[in-house]
């Protein structure tokens, strides 16, 4: 395979670093166009249309972070099969990602379609945000297909230690969602159902074309027949190594539902402030992702190549790297929350800010807890330890539900701003907790590859 990074020799931070970027890069793109849909959506149709958009982010969530979920934990063992030089296993795990991302697509949007009004029932939808937030999660949902062929394929290149062509065609697909934003809303006049197609279409085009071009580049992915014979025994266990994080994922998802519910009862103004931070945060956190990411397939190369001792030095180092940025980068969001915000819904929306203030504060404050959690979430994944994180997610969805159901009646919106620190410090606890007083399971498990 040519252009792959091997990720099992020279220095253990500078090969994370490097595999890194364009994971970085690309998760930048991805955030800038998700930028450009809430800043036209916002400042063109309002601070109702922005929160009809994000009442329903938590469907949105769940669903995307299921399929997702199982599409890049398979590929753990493709990882750890490339590490080790099992180059016909390899193989057969890509065949195996492609069988389980076709069901998943399509079990994921037939489910997802049937149940959307009892969702809406379920997060306590507005009246008057019903309408525009059904068009777009329904667009969305019809979708969800091409959006996860994208991000299946990445997770495949990454795997084999490609991070820079996932890059390439996200840009690809940033330029063209923008562009799609400005015609199908300001042109067209589709509403919030045009930032939807923009979306939709943009990430396809970016998956089947990326996918085409991996299929010509790397022998790997240009499977046979025989690639598909694969027994019961080697595709469950894929399964019984993505399911747990699509699981984790999804019960993250539930948790996220809870506190949209709890969010929509306080009212638009509250769903506008979160909907603006949750867009600033997630372009913040942007860096500690796109480690942890690299870090993942880090882990897994160097555990399928018998390697303890350079998963242990990542970890060291992007602890430290991940923690510097987020203590940095909560300081900066507290000071720049307003100014920031005000880009989404003007400055004349001075109850919107002002809660945007207290939640973007409180979030900030406990940035570093995210670090932790990426950090060693991503390494005990990369061991195909997955139960552990699943368990994480668990803890993340039992704060979540004590923030939105307890916390919140007692202090309103600042209570419920509490939600994802809380969840962030729980699951932080029982990863760290694994790797370091269980870590001595990399060498007993090495030592018998």
């Amino acid at each position: 395979m040519r252009d792959k990074m091997d990720l099992t020799v020279g220095s253990p931070f500078k090969k994370i670093i490097l595999f890194m970027l364009p994971v970085l890069i690309g998760n930048i793109f991805q955030q800038m166009y998700s930028l450009a849909d809430t800043v036209i959506v916002g400042r063109t149709m309002g601070a109702d249309a922005l929160a009809a958009v994000g009442s329903t982010n938590s469907i949105h969530f769940i669903i995307f972070s299921f399929m997702s979920g199982l599409s890049s934990g398979v590929t753990i063992l493709t990882s750890q099969y490339i590490g080790a030089g099992d180059m016909k296993s390899a193989k057969k795990s890509v065949a195996v990602v492609y069988i389980i991302g076709v069901i998943i697509a399509a079990t994921c949007t037939i489910l997802g379609m049937a149940f959307l009004k009892s969702l809406f029932v379920i997060l306590n939808i507005p009246e008057r945000l019903y309408e525009d937030a059904y068009i777009y999660q329904f667009i969305c949902i019809a979708g969800f297909a091409g959006i996860l062929l994208y991000n299946m394929v990445s997770s495949l290149l990454r795997a084999i230690g490609d991070s820079l062509t996932p890059l390439v065609f996200l840009i690809i697909a940033s330029v063209v969602n923008i562009g799609l934003d400005f015609l199908l809303i300001l042109k067209f006049g589709m509403g919030v159902g045009g930032a939807a197609w923009a979306t939709v279409i943009s990430q396809s085009l970016a998956g089947v074309t990326c996918m085409i071009y991996s299929i010509g580049k790397y022998e790997i992915f240009r499977l046979n027949l025989s690639d598909f014979k694969i027994d019961k025994g080697f595709f469950w266990d894929h399964v019984k190594t993505g399911l747990p994080i699509s699981v984790q994922n999804s019960i993250t998802g539930i948790g996220v539902m809870f506190f949209q519910s709890a969010l929509n009862n306080i009212g638009p103004e509250a769903i506008a402030a979160y909907t603006a931070c949750s867009k600033i945060d997630s372009f913040t956190v942007s860096p500690m992702f796109a480690i942890a990411t690299a870090l993942v397939t880090f882990t897994a190369q160097n555990y399928g190549a018998g390697k303890p001792d350079r998963i242990r030095e990542g970890v060291k180092m992007s602890l430290i790297a991940e923690v510097a940025f987020s203590i940095l980068s909560g300081v900066i969001l507290i000071i720049a929350c307003k100014p920031l915000v005000a880009l989404f819904v003007g400055k004349g929306e001075t109850e919107v800010l002002r809660l945007a203030q207290i939640y973007m504060t409180i979030e900030s404050l406990f940035l570093w807890s995210a670090a932790v959690l990426f950090v060693f979430r991503a390494a005990v994944q990369g061991m195909g330890v997955t139960k552990i994180p699943m368990i994480g997610g668990v803890l993340e969805l039992t704060m979540r539900i004590i923030a939105a159901v307890v916390i919140s009646r007692i202090f309103g919106f600042v209570g419920l701003s509490t939600a994802t620190p809380l969840a962030w410090v729980a699951a932080a606890a029982i990863n760290v907790f694994y790797f370091i007083f269980k870590g001595g399971i990399i060498n007993e498990r090495v030592r018998k590859l």
